[in-house]
């Protein structure tokens, strides 16, 4: 009995520790936060959630994207994302990017490289190597499929729907 109760105990840490992701700096970095804020451009984009494409957008075959114009997208579109990364507890194991954005400030590209199923961001500077990776919640989601919908531009269907 102690063996088996001591083996649950077991995989219930090591899940937690392979799961549970919560940090506590998990925090956008100022310098990136007014970027985003102040960007002259932001791009969003609808991605396959596959990173196997040489020619994709760091990886990721893209079925579309849509430059916001108007200043009311970009400021609902930067608060989504900061508040995402803001709620951001809990990150799966997977990588399966299906939304992109692409700022760029004083001549500083920001791209941010997104899974909301898997509750990750990765964010490159300046088309930089190794990303900064955070956690974001689920939340913003629903205001990049409003953008890219009405843009018609296609969007990627989820991991489960995939399987049907």
């Amino acid at each position: 009995m102690w063996i088996r109760s001591c083996g649950l105990t077991l995989s219930f840490l090591l899940l937690g520790s392979l799961t549970a992701q919560d940090t506590p700096d998990n925090k956008l970095p100022d310098d990136i936060a007014k970027a985003l804020e102040k960007a002259d451009e932001i791009t969003i984009y609808s991605l396959n959630g596959e990173l196997s494409h040489k020619d994709g957008w760091h990886g990721a075959k893209v079925l579309g994207q849509t430059t916001l114009t108007q200043a009311k997208d970009r400021k609902t579109v930067v608060a989504a994302i900061k508040k995402g990364i803001e709620e951001g507890s809990r990150g799966a194991r997977c990588f399966i990017p299906r939304h992109g954005l692409r700022a760029k400030y004083q001549g500083s590209t920001y791209d941010f490289l997104i899974c909301f199923e898997c509750r990750w961001v990765y964010i490159y500077t300046n088309a930089a190597d190794k990303p900064l990776v955070l956690l974001i919640s689920e939340a913003p989601e629903k205001t990049f499929n409003k953008i890219l919908i009405a843009a018609k531009i296609e969007l990627a269907k989820p991991e489960m729907e995939e399987k049907d």
